[in-house]
C-alpha cells in the first residue's frame, strides 16, 4: 500500500510546481504589462487589451490550481485534467484561426511554452493517477478477509433486512450497479423493471446495490417504476470489493464495443447520460445469485455494455434449489 501511495509522486510534484509558478508569472506579466508580448512579437496592440489581461488572470488562477495539485497529485488529478484540456484546445484554436489567416505564425511560439510542452507530463500524471487508483483497488480486494456471509449480514436494505436474512428465506439476485448517470446503468434499471415479475415468479428476490444515499437512489428507482425494489446503499464500496468487483480499465469503460453500443446502437439516445455524484465512475457492475449466504451463480461484466443474462442466472438458482431439495 505504501509503494502505491508514493508511486512516482516526486516528479509529478516537481512538474506541477514548475507549471504553477510559470502560469502565475506569465499571467502576472500579461496583467501588469499587457503590451509586452505584442511588442515582442511585433504585433499591433488590440483595441480591447482588457480581454488579453483577463487571459492573464485566468492563467494566474490555473497556476494556483497547479500548486494545489502539487500537494497531492493523485488526489487532485481533476485540476490536471482541466489544465490538459485547455492546453490541448488552445493550439487547436490557434491552428483554426491561423488557417483562416486571422493569426500570424509567430503566435505559435507562445503555444509551445504555454501549452505543447505540458502535454506529455500532464498526460503521464493523469495516467499514473488512474493507475494508482486501479492498483489500490486491486490491493483492497486482495486484502479483503471477510467471508461472504459476514458481508451479507452487515448490509441491510432500506426495509432494514440484511441480505443474509433474505437469502436464508429465498434466493437473491444481487445486482451491483455502476453510477446512475451511466447509460448502461439506466438500461439495467429498465431491464430489471421489465424482468422483475418473471424473476420473482421463480421465487427469486431482487436486491440492487448502489453507491448513493437511499433517498437519492430512490429518485432514480421511481423513474423506472422500481419504487418498492429492495436496495442496499454501499457508498464505501465494501460490498463491491467483498464480491471482488474491480474498478474498470479504460478499455472496459470506453472500449470500441462500448462506444459502438452507446452510439451506433442508439443506447445513448434512448437512455441518455449525465454526470456522476459521489460515485466512482470506474466501478464495474456485476450480478450474483445468492442462497443461504453462498454464491450459487454469477455474471461479472468484462465491459460496461455487456448484457446481463437474467434468465440463465434464474435457471441456475432454480436448478441449485431443485438439487438441494432432492
Amino acid at each position: 500500500m505504501r509503494l502505491i501511495s508514493s508511486r512516482n509522486s516526486q516528479w509529478m510534484k516537481a512538474i506541477l510546481f514548475i507549471a504553477g509558478i510559470y502560469s502565475i508569472f506569465w499571467g502576472a506579466s500579461v496583467v501588469i504589462a499587457p503590451q509586452f508580448w505584442f511588442n515582442l512579437a511585433g504585433l499591433s496592440t488590440p483595441d480591447y487589451i482588457q480581454l488579453w489581461q483577463l487571459i492573464g488572470v485566468y492563467s494566474i488562477a490555473m497556476g494556483v490550481g497547479y500548486l494545489i495539485a502539487y500537494t497531492n497529485p493523485m488526489r487532485q488529478w481533476p485540476i490536471v485534467l482541466i489544465g490538459l484540456i485547455v492546453k490541448v484546445l488552445t493550439p487547436i484554436g490557434f491552428l483554426f484561426f491561423y488557417l483562416k489567416g486571422q493569426l500570424p505564425w509567430i503566435v505559435f511560439q507562445m503555444n509551445i511554452t504555454n501549452d505543447l510542452i505540458w502535454w506529455v507530463p500532464f498526460g503521464l500524471i493523469l495516467y499514473n493517477a488512474y493507475l494508482h487508483d486501479y492498483l489500490l483497488d486491486k490491493e483492497i480486494i486482495n486484502c479483503t478477509e471477510h467471508n461472504i456471509k459476514d458481508l451479507l449480514s452487515w448490509h441491510h436494505t432500506q426495509h432494514d433486512e440484511s441480505i443474509l436474512e433474505i437469502s436464508q428465506k429465498q434466493p437473491v439476485m444481487l445486482i451491483f450497479l455502476r453510477h446512475f448517470g451511466c447509460t448502461f446503468c439506466r438500461e439495467t434499471l429498465h431491464e430489471v423493471g421489465a424482468n422483475k415479475e418473471v424473476i420473482e415468479s421463480q421465487g427469486v428476490r431482487i436486491v440492487l446495490v448502489h453507491q448513493l444515499p437511499v433517498e437519492e437512489a430512490n429518485q432514480y428507482f421511481q423513474k423506472f417504476d422500481l419504487a418498492n425494489i429492495d436496495s442496499v446503499s454501499d457508498p464505501e464500496l465494501i460490498l463491491y470489493k467483498g464480491f471482488h468487483l474491480k474498478r474498470g480499465k479504460i478499455t472496459q469503460i470506453f472500449g470500441p464495443k462500448d462506444l459502438i453500443t452507446l452510439i451506433l446502437k442508439g443506447k445513448f439516445f434512448k437512455w441518455g447520460i449525465s454526470s456522476f455524484k459521489d460515485e466512482d465512475p470506474f466501478q464495474m457492475p456485476g450480478v450474483f445469485m445468492v442462497k443461504d449466504g453462498k454464491i450459487v451463480a454469477q455474471f461479472v461484466h468484462s465491459s460496461v455494455s455487456d448484457s446481463i443474462p437474467y434468465q440463465e442466472l434464474t435457471k441456475c438458482i432454480c436448478s441449485a434449489k431443485t438439487l438441494s431439495e432432492n
